[in-house]
């Protein structure tokens, strides 16, 4: 599921972009803002994949938008105006449409979209902005607004987004909730052990550490191993 963020200071262009993505199977739109200040709350809030931005907002560009993010998205331009197209690349923004946008136009940046929602996490962590690979990832821990995220190449390091909106990102399988505060990447179990007071050892392929499940959380997991 791509979660999506409309920009836009006309209603109208609002509904239009609305009907597009809605028309798209694997779409979530969290929300829709008019202005600067809104689209600021809307993305810290809900910390979208993917923002479709129309370059003049009220009060604003969608350039001031970009900066200072405590989250960074994938960035679609929506515009009337053409004459913003190299300021936009620079800044990587995945695609450029212009107003009103077509339908197979759209499609085909929804393709270009799609593997970046399953193949990459893009946030700001306390070590700065960067794309995670999420193959790599092996248990996510929550720790109340942040996930710890655990992963052989790299320290581990805290994620600012919760856990339940961070497993909506992932694949499943492999990855597994097998609580409320635990995602497991079955790709990479090496082995369990059993432990006193019916308690799982989970083992991993990689150089993290072993956790240790409790009897519900176990049972969740080797339903999904079987």
């Amino acid at each position: 599921m791509l979660r999506v963020l409309i920009v836009d200071d006309e209603a109208p262009a609002r509904r239009y972009m609305r009907r597009l993505l809605e028309a798209a199977p694997d779409i979530l739109i969290e929300g829709e803002a008019a202005t600067l200040d809104q689209a600021r709350k809307l993305i810290h809030i809900h910390r979208p994949d993917v923002i479709f931005l129309d370059i003049i907002l009220t009060q604003g560009t969608a350039f001031e938008l970009l900066e200072g993010l405590d989250h960074t998205p994938s960035v679609v331009f929506v515009t009337a105006h053409s004459d913003y197209a190299t300021q936009a690349f620079d800044i990587n923004a995945v695609d450029y449409l212009l107003k009103p946008v077509n339908p197979d136009r759209l499609a085909q940046t929804l393709n270009r979209l799609r593997p970046r929602a399953t193949d990459y996490l893009t946030s700001r962590t306390r070590n700065g902005t960067r794309q995670i690979k999420v193959r790599e990832l092996t248990v996510i821990q929550a720790e109340g607004d942040y996930v710890r995220l655990h992963r052989a190449a790299h320290a581990n390091e805290l994620m600012h987004i919760t856990l339940k909106r961070l497993a909506a990102q992932l694949p499943s399988p492999p990855f597994c909730p097998v609580s409320r505060s635990l995602i497991i990447n079955l790709d990479h179990i090496a082995h369990l052990t059993h432990q006193p007071g019916m308690q799982t050892e989970v083992n991993f392929i990689n150089n993290v550490a072993p956790v240790v499940l409790g009897r519900n959380a176990t049972l969740r997991l080797r339903r999904a191993m079987a």
